[in-house]
């Protein structure tokens, strides 16, 4: 998604970024799971999980969106006027497509897990996954994610299935080059509970 930001300011991708992630902290069934360098306090990985609300899993922390922040977002494309539209929608769209076809209302989805490079291979991103894994093994869910390429040996390594993948054309939608994204499910395992 390299073109998607291509020429935009870092500091409006990030604000923008930040204003169009506010919605998930509304959200009573997303679950935010932050990884802290405790010595400097800084965010090094997050993850965001969908736990449908029939298992009935309480948020650790219930938020809700000030007023300001509802303003915020109701013209989040304001924040950074020089991305492109039309590569982030079709990620979006490959996302929509994908969903309606594999998941069903059940399945717990991991939305999204970062860890920044310096952090990776040391055993926070697996930490996140089991954090996620537990939960749906104990309800029986399935878990749903798109992966980029990166990613999918360590799902691989959890269990998970890749089901479908798809190649998006960002030179489709005036951006450059491509990216393959491969749609993963791992269904529940015994707990030996």
């Amino acid at each position: 998604m390299r073109s998607t930001y291509k020429g935009c300011d870092p500091l409006a991708i990030h604000t923008f970024k930040t204003v169009s992630s506010f919605e998930y902290f509304a959200k009573t069934e997303c679950h935010i799971l932050a990884g802290v360098n405790s010595e400097a306090g800084d965010i090094i990985a997050y993850s965001r999980w969908n736990i449908p609300a029939i298992y009935e899993f309480e948020r650790a922390v219930d938020a809700s969106l000030s007023n300001d922040a509802q303003a915020q977002m109701q013209n989040i494309w304001a924040y950074a006027p020089k991305l492109n539209k039309g590569t982030y929608t079709i990620y979006e769209e490959m996302i929509n497509r994908s969903r309606d076809i594999h998941l069903k209302e059940t399945d717990i989805v991991l939305e999204l897990l970062c860890v920044l490079p310096e952090y990776q291979r040391i055993g926070i991103g697996s930490a996140f996954l089991k954090w996620g894994i537990e939960k749906a093994d104990a309800s029986n869910a399935r878990i749903y994610l798109e992966a980029t390429m990166e990613g999918v040996p360590a799902y691989l390594k959890h269990g998970w299935k890749i089901v479908e993948e798809m190649q998006l054309d960002y030179t489709e939608r005036s951006g450059e080059g491509s990216q393959k994204f491969v749609l993963m499910i791992r269904e529940p395992q015994e707990t030996g509970a």
